[in-house]
């Protein structure tokens, strides 16, 4: 196995840029350059990123420039400009291309602009059928943010997620990433459904990256900028993989950029190979 065989991706929450905090260090303004720094010096090729304002948005597409693509659109669709939080799809160009991208909403009415019932906001997710050209194959991702204070909307959320990956696999059956900041631990229903989840339609199950840790060493992804790494704690951001992926190495990364954070959220990577299966994947326009 060599590095050309493997795929980065990380999942990342930015935290939404709110004007001025009570730390002037914690300001988007002070942080954007460092998340620009991380997203390239991690190798991913691709990158899901939570709690992205159109401002946000702007300044890591002027910072990456033409060597990444930010691919989604938001939860107002437009309407509310200065607080439109996207769930975007970063993907590295010289890697890959996209064809496929859409955004849609975590409700009962998932093709329109809309909120589940118990839901505090619109929540959305974002779906690109990504091709890895040094592979010359083709994977579909997900990316999202589940609702921060309901437990039922998260778990309608991740059931609207699994019913568009059922509807895409019976169309285009591709290996499938599921990536985010689900506001939830390991042992709440919307994780545990999840896990248990294997859909006869489609054939599709989906393992977290975190079965590559050992349980002794999972610790939190939320640090609200302290740095703090409490071993045994709970994370609330995710990657599940479909079967087609091995899940080569998963980490959380807590290590500081010249000494500052560029998100209260530690990112989650994980390095992927795809298993060796019958090349009907190849790259359409």
């Amino acid at each position: 196995m060599s590095d050309s065989d493997l795929i980065r991706v990380i999942s990342f929450n930015l935290k939404r840029d709110f004007g001025i905090p009570l730390n002037h260090t914690h300001k988007w303004g002070e942080r954007r350059a460092l998340a620009a720094q991380f997203i390239r010096e991690s190798g991913a090729t691709i990158i899901g990123v939570q709690e992205l304002l159109p401002n946000m948005r702007e300044d890591v597409g002027r910072l990456l420039d033409v060597d990444y693509s930010i691919l989604g659109f938001g939860r107002f669709r437009g309407l509310k400009p200065k607080d439109d939080e996207h769930s975007d799809i970063i993907i590295k160009n010289q890697e890959a291309k996209v064809s496929l991208i859409k955004t849609f909403w975590l409700s009962k009415s998932p093709e329109k602009l809309s909120r589940a019932y118990y839901a505090v906001f619109p929540r959305i997710c974002t779906v690109a059928e990504v091709y890895i050209k040094r592979l010359d194959r083709s994977i579909r991702v997900f990316n999202t943010h589940l609702d921060h204070i309901c437990g039922i909307a998260r778990l309608l959320g991740v059931q609207v997620i699994l019913d568009y990956m059922e509807k895409y696999q019976q169309q285009r059956p591709l290996p499938t990433i599921l990536m985010g900041d689900f506001n939830c631990k390991p042992s709440s229903k919307p994780v545990q459904f999840l896990r248990n989840y294997a859909a006869d339609r489609s054939g599709l199950h989906l393992t977290d990256v975190y079965t590559r840790f050992d349980p002794s060493c999972l610790s939190n992804t939320l640090h609200n900028f302290s740095g703090k790494i409490r071993k045994g704690a709970c994370p609330i951001d995710y990657i599940f993989v479909s079967d087609e992926f091995e899940i080569i190495d998963s980490q959380i990364v807590t290590d500081p950029i010249n000494g500052l954070y560029p998100s209260d959220h530690y990112p989650l990577l994980a390095t992927l190979r795809l298993k060796d299966t019958p090349s009907d994947l190849e790259y359409t326009e």
